[in-house]
């Protein structure tokens, strides 16, 4: 019985961290392939930015330790 308890305490719990973990998110669009980007809604970034994906990045700017990702 205590198990049962247990485990549906631990259940709730990790579905309120999902639920409370899962911010909102602005869709953006990739300048070089028109995928839709997201960012965190809070974030400063507007369309009117050079957006790329992760994959545009890495294909445009590879290795560059200014503009690749790390």
């Amino acid at each position: 019985m205590f198990r049962r308890i247990l485990a549906l305490v631990f259940a709730l719990l990790m579905l309120c961290s999902l639920l409370c973990g899962c911010g909102e998110k602005k869709e953006l669009t990739c300048d070089n392939c028109s995928k839709k980007v997201f960012v965190d809604a809070d974030s400063n970034m507007e369309e009117d930015w050079a957006i790329y994906c992760e994959e545009c990045n890495e294909e445009l700017f590879g290795d560059d330790p200014i503009l690749g990702a790390e």
